[in-house]
């Protein structure tokens, strides 16, 4: 019973609090605002744009139709490398289930923004096939009221196929990510 109000009450808010945006695809698409979505448990993610290792640019809602990983790191945080280790045995694991394995590096190895060459360096040195974007601290809001809420490193945010933020884990544990992974994907 409680789930089904849960799934209701989502339903509910993803008709009311995010609009569709226009796309030239017959895919569905989003353009939340920060009016209309937050980075909180429950909630649909707000959108960003960003630059890939290939310099190209890259929406969070991309991939709406897929379960998420969305890994906030740091290039100087050992436990950010540990996570990198591991991020396409993860993403080859669960592949046929569609998951993505999204990588927002924050800074670089010392502590500035990071750049395409700092993200293509990332994805060599831990053979990532998934996006690593460069983010800045920009997208930081401890509250989660205007960015994302995080308060270590790294930390990731579960996203089912409907772009719900499901879960959170701050600081890495494989066990977790596994864990966690499942649960997002229904096995």
């Amino acid at each position: 019973m409680f789930s089904k109000i849960i799934l209701i009450s989502a339903i509910i808010f993803s008709l009311i609090g995010c609009t569709p945006g226009s796309s030239d695809s017959s895919e569905e698409s989003f353009s939340p605002t920060w009016e209309s979505c937050s980075q909180q448990v429950g909630d649909h993610p707000c959108n960003f744009t960003l630059i890939n290792q290939a310099g190209e640019e890259v929406s969070l809602y991309d991939f709406y139709g897929s379960p998420i990983i969305l890994d906030f790191s740091a290039g100087w945080c050992g436990p950010c490398k540990m996570a990198a280790s591991e991020v396409q045995d993860v993403a080859n694991e669960y592949g046929e289930n569609n998951l993505v394995y999204i990588t927002v590096l924050i800074e670089d190895a010392s502590g500035n923004a990071p750049d395409v060459s700092d993200l293509s360096a990332w994805a060599i040195a831990y053979g990532i096939e998934e996006p690593v974007l460069a983010g800045d601290r920009s997208l930081i809001d401890i509250s989660g009221e205007s960015g994302w809420p995080i308060s270590s490193w790294p930390t990731f945010f579960f996203i089912t196929d409907e772009m719900v933020t499901k879960q959170t884990l701050k600081g890495f544990s494989s066990a977790y990510i596994d864990a966690l992974t499942q649960d997002l994907i229904g096995i």
